[in-house]
Formats: structure tokens, C-alpha cells, sequence
């Protein structure tokens, strides 16, 4: 891909983004609140890319996939006012139908576009697909978008969970309930290194743990330095209510962290003496 396909894209977006302004607050709040989300992942994807070493061509790739990630999103909350995809519709397939009737990524090669689609579309799947016609490739860029698509959602959340609560945005919380409480099922998913699935959720409090068992999808290193410096996931867990689960969360979390970190420093020194 070269830049100047890059600058096209950016452009276009901005361009079709801008028609869906509201003179109604509610709406243009979140209008822009996914136009900076879509901005922040696009410098999440390049932090990571560069931190695999890869090639401007290919960072240029990761940061199309990061534009389009959330296109679906503004057609989205327009006609149905939610973020919840199962209150509307799977905004990922949505962004798929947009690019595919536009015809935007005609100038790219076919292997470029499929990576592009096929990102978007499997973005926010619960699970990375097991299917014959992924490629290692294009596993490398899902979880790219992945891990910076989850690095913003979580800043976003973390910061809001800081506000007092009436300057809070009700659509990050998907206008879930704010009652006392964890599901059983979802404690359980954290303490054993799964993501939490969104059926299982009853409250804030729930939504918050599915948040956190995010962690257990990241996949690069550098994605995890980035949750460790800004204290994301320590912002949400000290946004909970004091109980004995919520505790037992706290230090499961930490302790895996701990891990992920250890393991990382083994893999550095090994791949140092290698190169010795």
C-alpha cells in the first residue's frame, strides 16, 4: 500500500463520517466520540506495528484496518441510539457491507482488501476465527486491531469510571443497570484466564470484569506496557465495590500480569543470547 492511498482513505472517512453530524446532542456526542476512538486506535495499531518492526507498507495496512475498524459504528448509533450490537446490529458486518457497496478499497490489491475485510469484520468476534482460509498474515493484523481496538475501549471506560457520575456517558456502559453484585459466571470466566461473554452480563459491575478478562486476548507485548504505564485496568478494578470477589479479581489479575511480564523478560534475555 503506498502513503498515497493511506491519505485517500483518511480523507474519505472524514468525508463520510461528517454526514452523520446531529444538531441533537446525544447523538453528535457519540458521533465524535467514535470519530477519537477510531483516531486513538489508529495510533495504537502504529505503536504496535513499529514495535514488531514492521515495514511503512505494512504499517500503513494496520492503521487502514484501524480507520475502518468501527465504520459500521456511525450508521449504527444513528438508526438505533446503542453501541449494543444485539440491540441493533453486529457493527463489524455492517462496516464489511459499507466498504463492499462503496467500493472503497477498489485500488488496493485483492490480498490487501481481503486483509482489510476480514480485520473488520472478525474485529470484535468473541473468539479469532478457526477457519481454512485464514493465513498466518492475516492473523497477525486481527490481533493487531484487536489489542488496539481493547488498549482505547479500555482508556476510554477507565476514564470515564473517574467522572462523577452524572457526567458519565450512559452508551459506554450500553445502558446496562447499576446494581449490587457479580455474575457468578463471570468471576468464574476471570479467575480462569477466559473472556467473559457479554450474555453473562447483569450490571456495571459485570460489564466491567468482561472489560478486564480482555486481558486474557492480548497478544503483543507492547500491548501490555501500555495497559501497565497508563494503569487502566487498576483504574476499573478501584471503580468496584469492595467485596471479597471482587478482591479475589484484583489479585488474579495481578498475578497474571506478573506473568505475562516474567515470561516476556525469559523470551528478551533468550532471543539476547541468540544474537550473541
Amino acid at each position: 500500500m503506498q502513503k498515497e492511498d493511506l491519505d485517500f482513505f483518511k480523507k474519505w472517512f472524514l468525508d463520510y463520517v461528517d454526514q452523520f453530524s446531529s444538531p441533537e446532542v446525544f447523538i453528535q456526542e457519540n458521533v465524535e466520540l467514535k470519530i477519537k476512538h477510531t483516531t486513538r486506535v489508529c495510533e495504537n495499531i502504529l505503536l504496535l506495528a513499529k514495535a514488531e518492526n514492521l515495514e511503512e507498507r505494512d504499517c500503513r495496512l494496520a492503521e487502514t484496518i484501524a480507520l475502518f475498524h468501527d465504520l459500521g459504528r456511525f450508521e449504527q448509533f444513528t438508526k438505533y441510539r446503542t453501541f449494543k450490537d444485539s440491540e441493533s446490529e453486529d457493527h463489524a458486518l455492517l462496516g464489511v457491507k459499507i466498504l463492499e457497496n462503496t467500493g472503497i478499497l477498489s485500488i488496493l490489491s485483492r490480498k490487501e482488501k481481503d486483509i482489510i475485510l476480514k480485520a473488520v469484520e472478525y474485529h470484535n468476534r468473541m473468539e479469532i476465527p478457526k477457519c481454512t482460509e485464514t493465513t498466518s498474515e492475516f492473523l497477525f493484523y486481527l490481533k493487531l486491531i484487536r489489542d488496539a481496538d481493547k488498549l482505547d475501549i479500555l482508556k476510554l471506560v477507565s476514564e470515564d469510571y473517574e467522572k462523577e457520575e452524572e457526567f458519565r456517558n450512559p452508551a459506554l456502559e450500553l445502558n446496562i443497570p447499576d446494581t449490587p453484585g457479580c455474575s457468578e459466571n463471570i468471576v468464574a470466566d476471570v479467575l480462569n484466564n477466559r473472556m467473559a461473554k457479554l450474555a453473562d452480563v447483569k450490571n456495571r459491575n459485570d460489564i466491567k470484569l468482561l472489560r478486564l478478562s480482555w486481558i486474557f486476548d492480548i497478544s503483543f507485548p507492547a500491548a501490555f506496557s501500555l495497559l501497565r504505564e497508563h494503569g487502566y485496568l487498576e483504574a476499573i478494578l478501584y471503580s468496584m465495590p469492595e467485596t471479597e470477589k471482587v478482591q479475589l479479581v484484583r489479585e488474579h489479575i495481578e498475578s497474571y500480569l506478573n506473568s505475562v511480564e516474567t515470561r516476556a523478560r525469559s523470551k528478551a534475555v533468550k532471543n539476547d543470547i541468540e544474537k550473541l
